[in-house]
């Protein structure tokens, strides 16, 4: 039986988005058995990000020594390991170690596997980048239900159970599909990869706000909905699923609209959508409101950061792991400080302040993308 490359990166973001979805999918449970405050939850969220971007930053040093196949047949097994370590959190001691190590799990694994899918698009010469996030989106939306659910009912760890599929299944894809490709090492060339640094400041600085929204919703959606409607708690994993399941569909159409209306327009006519959606959610309204506002900000966050991520891989081909370290290090700033912000807005004021300050952040991404786009459209052209 043969598999496609494209195919297999499809396989592997999704069994990315199912650790992903099972970890969030028990925040509210886990968050409780472990006897954290909301706002050292938001701390202990802005300590995994600083890990998070820490392990990304470190990818173009890793890749002089491992290519991207070697490292995600090894950083598979090790973030489903991390994954169980972290449901079975019981203490807020237990709950940051958990948080350091599946941030920095997954931090690797998504930088190798997105340098991995740049190489498959630019390869194929089509825009399929967005479908990649896609199939994340959706396994994340279906993995979060399922963790709340389980977590609920039975206990965190069961879920574990389920995540294991898809995690071996990408493992399997990847040994047989993906090929060897050379690790870049400074001294196999004549002169070292030349990054443009000013236009990929920009390009991650967008990409890091978008990110940081994106953040917010997976560390605050659980704890949103369960405020509002403690006797569904249970079902507390839908907002994220909602957002989910609308940002993947959306991902998984959005190279298409790529292809036909241009990344900025896109990028530009979502970001609106979503920011709408996060003003939505700032007035806690209802459940059910709540949930159709999750899933306008799924719609709305959907093609940033595959456009960005994309184009931080343009701009450097014969880097692309180095010029998306970089770009994931300038965006890392508001990834790492905003989690202790939102943690501090909850605990002081209400949960509906946390969206209220998303949709600034949202509003800024949008700024940033306006004035610099253009910039990276004509070098590229150059």
């Amino acid at each position: 039986m043969t598999i496609s490359t494209r195919a297999t990166i499809l396989l592997t973001f999704a069994a990315f988005g199912a650790i992903v979805g099972s970890n969030v999918g028990a925040f509210p449970v886990i968050v409780k058995n472990s006897g954290l405050s909301l706002a050292l939850f938001g701390l202990v969220g802005g300590i995994g990000m600083l890990s998070n971007i820490m392990m990304m930053s470190l990818g173009g040093v890793i890749n002089r020594y491992a290519d991207h196949r070697t490292v995600l047949l090894l950083i598979l097994p090790l973030s489903f390991v991390v994954l169980c370590f972290a449901q079975l959190a019981y203490s807020p001691a237990s709950y940051v170690v958990a948080a350091i190590l599946i941030s920095c799990a997954l931090g690797t694994m998504d930088l190798f596997m997105n340098a991995e899918g740049a190489a498959v698009e630019q390869e194929t010469g089509r825009p399929i980048f967005s479908a990649y996030h896609g199939a994340a989106s959706l396994s994340l939306a279906v993995f979060a239900i399922i963790s709340s659910m389980v977590s609920v009912w039975l206990a965190p760890w069961f879920v574990v159970l389920f995540t294991a599929v898809p995690v071996l299944v990408a493992m399997a894809a990847i040994y047989k599909s993906i090929p060897h490709r050379g690790v870049v090492r400074h001294h196999e060339h004549k002169s070292p990869v030349v990054l443009p640094y000013r236009l990929l400041t920009f390009v991650g600085l967008a990409a890091g706000f978008s990110v940081t929204s994106e953040v917010a919703c997976v560390q605050w959606a659980g704890q949103l909905l369960t405020s509002i409607a403690p006797e569904w708690a249970a079902y507390s994993g839908l907002g994220l699923a909602f957002y989910g399941l609308c940002s993947g569909t959306m991902r998984m159409f959005g190279d298409r609209l790529r292809a036909h209306f241009g990344d900025k327009r896109v990028m530009l006519t979502c970001l609106s959508l979503g920011i709408l959606g996060f003003a939505v959610l700032a007035f806690e309204p209802g459940f059910t409101f709540s949930v159709i506002a999750f899933a306008a900000v799924g719609v709305g966050l959907a093609v940033v950061f595959p456009c960005m991520f994309s184009l931080a891989a343009k701009l450097a081909p014969e880097g692309r792991a180095a010029a998306m370290s970089y770009a994931i290090l300038v965006g890392g700033a508001p990834r790492v400080i905003l989690p202790w912000v939102l943690g501090w807005l909850a605990q002081t004021y209400s949960l509906g302040a946390v969206f209220a300050a998303t949709a600034m952040v949202s509003t800024t991404a949008m700024i940033i993308i306006i004035a610099t786009y253009a910039q990276a459209e004509a070098a590229l052209k150059d």
